[in-house]
Formats: C-alpha cells, sequence, structure tokens
C-alpha cells in the first residue's frame, strides 16, 4: 500500500508575494484572474483564481492593491506554476513579475486550511473545474460581471447549467488515512481516469482530511459512510467558507 502524506495539524504554511508592475500590470492581470480587480478601488483584497485556457483552476490568489501595481498572494508551491501561467500571455505586454516572501497569508497551518476546507495546491493538482469546489467557492472567487477572462467560458457554462460537475470537494474524518482514501475512491471512474482520493490529511486526535470525491459517493445523502464522516463543503448543504 502506498503510504499516504499526513501531516500534523499545526504544519506550517509558506506564502510567496508576487508583485505586478508596469503601466499595463492591472489591466493584463484583469484579462487573466477570475476576479474583478477594479473592487480593489474600494477592498483591501479581492480573491481571485487563475484558470486553463480549459477553464481547470491552477491556483488560487488573494490580491492586493498597491501604488505601483497589484500584489498576488499565493501559496509557494504554487510559485512556480502560477508564474509559468501567467508568462504565457505575457506578450508585449508592459507588466512584469518579481517575487518576495510573504509574512502571513490567509491562513497559517495545514490544520486550519482542512478545518476551513480551503483548496490548496493539492486540490489543485487534480486539474478540476472551480465548481468542484462548491458554488460558494465559486461565488467569492469569481466575477460573472466583469468581462472576458482566461477560462471564462468553461466556468461560465457550468454556473449556467447549474455547476453540475463530476467532483465535489468534501471533508473525511476517521481513525486512519488509508481507510479514508479508500472511501473517497469507491465510487466513480477507476484507474488512470481517477480522479478521486485524499488530497490533504492532518492528525490531530483523528485523521481529517480534505478529499476529492465523485459525485456518486454523495447520491445517497449520507454524512457517515464506512464509519467515515464525510461533509460536502462551499455549498449544497455543507459547511460553508
Amino acid at each position: 500500500m502506498n503510504p499516504l502524506l499526513v501531516v500534523d495539524a499545526d504544519h506550517p504554511i509558506d506564502w510567496s508575494v508576487i508583485r505586478a508592475r508596469g503601466d499595463d500590470a492591472a489591466s493584463f492581470l484583469q484579462g487573466q484572474l477570475s476576479c474583478d480587480l477594479t473592487t480593489l478601488a474600494s477592498n483591501p483584497t479581492v480573491e481571485g483564481l487563475l484558470l486553463s485556457p480549459a477553464g481547470d483552476v491552477i491556483t488560487s490568489l488573494t490580491c492586493r492593491r498597491d501604488d505601483e501595481g497589484v500584489d498576488l498572494v499565493v501559496r509557494r508551491e504554487s510559485l512556480t506554476t502560477t508564474l509559468g501561467a501567467l508568462r504565457r500571455f505575457l506578450l508585449r505586454t508592459r507588466c512584469t513579475f518579481d517575487v518576495v516572501a510573504a509574512p502571513s497569508g490567509p491562513y497559517a497551518s495545514a490544520g486550519e486550511q482542512v478545518a476551513r476546507g480551503t483548496p490548496g495546491p493539492a486540490e489543485f493538482a487534480r486539474a478540476v473545474a472551480a465548481h468542484s469546489f462548491g458554488p460558494d467557492f465559486v461565488a467569492s472567487h469569481v466575477s460573472f460581471t466583469k468581462g472576458c477572462f482566461t477560462g471564462q467560458e468553461l466556468v461560465g457554462r457550468l454556473d449556467a447549467r447549474g455547476g453540475n460537475v463530476p467532483y465535489r470537494l468534501a471533508r473525511l474524518t476517521g481513525a486512519d488515512e488509508h481507510h479514508l482514501d479508500a472511501v473517497a475512491r469507491s465510487r466513480g471512474p477507476q484507474g488512470d481516469r481517477a480522479l478521486q482520493g485524499i488530497t490533504t490529511a492532518v492528525r490531530h486526535d483523528a485523521i481529517t482530511a480534505l478529499a476529492l470525491v465523485h459525485r456518486t459517493l454523495l447520491e445517497s445523502g449520507d454524512t457517515t459512510i464506512e464509519d467515515v464522516q464525510v461533509e460536502v463543503l462551499h455549498g449544497g448543504g455543507a459547511t460553508s467558507l
């Protein structure tokens, strides 16, 4: 049986700041991120997503206005992928990026991340649509009125059709990480096509993990499956942000 990574609840999370600077920085990011950066005129931060052209989530970001441009706070593990995706479209654009360490981020530890049910690098690595993380998550990270942005077509189409996706983010709690993973994987595609399984797991009195689960696992409406507590996150009768 392959080992599953389980960390202590107080395992620290590191953050980085991508500093976007230049005359075109704000307009470039407005066309790349899912959030409306014009709201920074009246709000200190706005939460957004960087999506692939196919509409899959690459990462989430906290955007902050700066007198010289826009700061993007991201998980350090996601830094290289995020910069690569942004620079892919950085053609004939007066925008540069430099990186500095962030003293803090939206959450400080893996335990806090799991308690809040916030998806991170391990969840985004499954390459799923934003609606997989729940309607409340989409509502807080995506603007449907700002105009065009990379990945908009799919996320907009999914939202218009009720956000019906094959996978959903859930929080699972039980005594053993292998049993949690087995429950998460028990329904849905198998083999190379399977995306379900636990992603971020922490150890406290029990094992609590974020997981992607197939929608067929949730059809019964049961909150306990084979002695594992299952909570669908961010909408649909579940805990919210």
